[in-house]
């Protein structure tokens, strides 16, 4: 009776492993295309996102659709199934992957502590885990908070295959803020690191225009190879938890830089950046944008975070910035040609 008891306990038991619940996946032709990675971690963000997402100019007969849903939400999986099911038949392929993953808290702090009690470890194993889901050679990442332009795939892929030594092509979204309306950076960046610290983040204008090249970049809307996205991870299992919490993104994709591969950044590329507060819905774009420096600071062993740079002195500083990392993206492009 006790192992027919247990036995009915393990069977009753829901099934709490990473695997796909949809998975319309055809035999042959699954390295060849593109594929568009969505991740997802929240459930309130499905309607907005779908609704931007139907109007991506996608070229479907390429394109594996991919949607992970990081955390262990009931609800969240279900109305991904909804809308996904729509999708099925019209792309390449369309896959839905759960990871199960407890959903994680958040810290105030951004020093060196705070890691294991913030979101940082899930996202960081959903990122190792994406490569081994992805087949194709090119993907494009959108995050279930970020609202893309309808051109935004096509040109992403056409900055990739128009510059040989892109290895991300980024477009631009504003961060958030706690406040309502709050000003903040943008979602890329020039940096001055030393070793495995950040000692300075530096966050351009938002007025500019065309494509520039930059030192990182956020994981919001951008495109990059499946190899080179994996070079970005080497070897940071032996720091990613000394990295502070804005960061984890920077980081990797910094390490790809270092790497000897160009980030661009395309200006002509606006997403929109959602959150929730006080029950509605927030927009943050280029109007809540400007340029912001977070720093290291030795003495505390924290850092400064979102100091404006708005002085004439600031602003030639990064016009200087701007300039010198275009000279030099644009002095290898014109080598290589």
């Amino acid at each position: 009776m006790f192992l027919l008891r247990a036995a009915l306990k393990k069977h009753m038991k829901p099934n709490r492993n990473p695997r796909y619940l949809i998975k319309q996946w055809p035999l042959l032709g699954r390295s060849r295309g593109f594929t568009l990675v969505v991740t997802f971690s929240r459930d309130v963000y499905v309607h907005n996102f779908f609704a931007a997402f139907n109007r991506l100019r996608i070229p479907l007969s390429e394109c594996h659709l991919l949607v992970i849903d990081n955390t262990d939400i009931a609800p969240l999986c279900e109305h991904l199934k909804e809308k996904l099911r729509a999708y099925v038949g019209a792309f390449k392929s369309v896959r839905l992957y759960k990871t199960f993953r407890k959903v994680g808290g958040d810290v105030i702090t951004a020093g060196d502590t705070g890691y294991h009690n913030s979101k940082l470890p899930m996202i960081y194993s959903m990122h190792k885990d994406m490569l081994k889901l992805i087949n194709t050679d090119k993907f494009v990442l959108m995050e279930d908070d970020t609202l893309v332009p309808p051109n935004a795939v096509v040109k992403l892929l056409q900055t990739l295959e128009r510059y040989p030594n892109c290895g991300i092509a980024t477009a631009i979204e504003t961060g958030r803020s706690d406040i309502p309306w709050q000003p903040t950076r943008l979602g890329v960046h020039y940096v001055e690191r030393e070793g495995n610290r950040m000692l300075a983040r530096f966050s351009p204008s938002p007025h500019l225009r065309g494509i520039h090249s930059v030192d990182c970049c956020g994981w919001y809307c951008c495109a990059s190879y499946k190899s080179v996205w994996a070079l970005g991870l080497q070897g940071m299992d032996a720091y990613v938890s000394k990295i502070p919490r804005f960061a984890l993104d920077g980081f990797h994709t910094h390490n790809i830089k270092l790497a000897g591969w160009d980030i661009l950044a395309d200006f002509s590329l606006w997403c929109a950046h959602m959150q929730v507060s006080q029950g509605s819905f927030i927009f943050w774009g280029k109007k809540q944008a400007v340029p912001q420096l977070d720093v290291w600071m030795p003495r505390f062993r924290d850092y400064a975070q979102g100091v404006l740079l708005v002085k004439p002195w600031h602003k030639k500083m990064l016009r200087n910035m701007t300039r010198q990392r275009d000279r030099s993206w644009r002095r290898s492009v014109t080598s290589s040609r």
